[in-house]
């Protein structure tokens, strides 16, 4: 049964159907810089939209309100409340809240720490006090931040952090990634991806696994370079977790771009003679596994591309 014309998509239903995290999504929808995002994922966003019907709905305008502007006491007429100051908040609200979060997350801020006063913060960012409790508001959320009255606002211990949530595995990413936390990552993905490749081979009749086969003859082109084999190489292992069919592993998407975007920074195959080359077939492996059906052989293939990849980062 299909969804009724009047719920309204949402982000999580797009990402879904892109086979990206949300905060790729908002990051394409929202046409947020400073983000490199490949063109084909920017496309699956952006058709995935159209077809679920997805439109940013502007806010009505409140009772009262003339088309050009609202009546003041005087009788002028005055600007109505824009959308771009709104947009304009809750960019000065991400951008205080992601400083912060890189301040724990590098460990400027340690653990159990007192956050330095509202007054001192609002002076540092140069944003109001409204603005600097919104912020907390939302790293409160992810589980970084806890305020107690007349105590002030601490860090939580890392146990209650919330480290899937996109955001944080994004602002992980921006305060450094050491090698024991590219193991940490790397052993997630050894326990999460090898059974969605098996999952894909369960279910390939629904799965446009050429797909999959154009993307290792991108990354085995001659001459290819870090950039284009890094876009091609992620969008193989997204494509993967969404043709598992499974929501949950399509989730982790946000985990799979930080830890193979932060791996192939590190170092990509092609730094070796070969290596890009090698890497493409390792990867047509999976494919090819999935193409017949083999969950066994779809499993052990992805293992073996993400044990290459953990122990070359590690080892550069």
């Amino acid at each position: 049964m299909g969804r009724k014309r009047s719920q309204a998509p949402t982000m999580n239903d797009i990402a879904a159907a892109a086979g990206c995290s949300q905060t790729t999504v908002s990051f394409v929808l929202n046409n947020v810089p400073g983000h490199s995002i490949p063109e084909e994922t920017r496309r699956r966003v952006a058709e995935a939209a159209v077809a679920l019907g997805y439109s940013a709905r502007s806010e009505k305008p409140k009772q009262g309100a003339v088309r050009a502007g609202r009546q003041d006491r005087t009788g002028q007429g005055t600007k109505p409340r824009s959308t771009t100051a709104r947009a304009a908040a809750i960019s000065y609200t991400d951008k205080v809240a992601r400083a912060i979060a890189i301040d724990i997350l590098s460990g400027r801020y340690p653990e159990d720490r007192t956050l330095p006063p509202d007054l001192d913060l609002s002076s540092r960012f140069g944003v109001s006090r409204t603005v600097l409790r919104e912020a907390v508001r939302v790293l409160t959320g992810k589980g970084l931040l806890e305020a107690k009255p007349g105590v002030g606002t601490k860090v939580r211990q890392r146990s209650q952090w919330h480290i899937f949530d996109p955001d944080v595995l994004i602002w992980q990413a921006d305060a450094g990634l050491g090698k024991e936390f590219m193991r940490h990552l790397g052993e997630m993905r050894l326990i999460l991806e090898p059974e969605a490749a098996a999952l894909a081979a369960r279910r390939h009749a629904d799965f446009d696994v050429d797909h999959l086969f154009r993307l290792t003859e991108r990354m085995a082109a001659r001459g290819i370079v870090a950039e284009a084999f890094a876009r091609a190489d992620l969008e193989f292992h997204l494509a993967v977790s969404a043709g598992s069919g499974n929501p949950f592993l399509s989730a982790i998407s946000a985990l799979i771009e930080v830890s193979l975007t932060a791996s192939l920074r590190r170092s990509w195959p092609g730094d070796d003679p070969g290596g890009s080359q090698h890497s493409a077939m390792a990867h047509r492996a999976i494919a090819e596994a999935i193409s017949v059906g083999d969950s066994d052989a779809a499993r052990e293939a992805m293992r073996n591309v993400i044990n290459e990849g953990i122990n070359r980062s590690v080892r550069r």
